[in-house]
């Protein structure tokens, strides 16, 4: 017997669930929370940026 949209939605919504579990769970798992700092991040990518194109 064929699924009902109702119960695709919902078999869909279950999967998602898990995957935003596991995903949630491997973030906590990968270490200490750091503070998400944009001018350090643009900095590190100018340095390299630089730092490759006088190789």
């Amino acid at each position: 017997m064929a699924l009902g949209s109702e119960a695709l939605n919902k078999t869909q919504g279950r999967a998602d669930a898990e995957w935003l579990r596991r995903a949630w769970l491997e973030g906590l798992e990968s270490g200490p929370f750091v503070p998400f700092d944009i001018e350090l991040i643009r900095q590190r990518a100018r340095a390299r940026l630089t730092s490759s194109r006088g190789s």
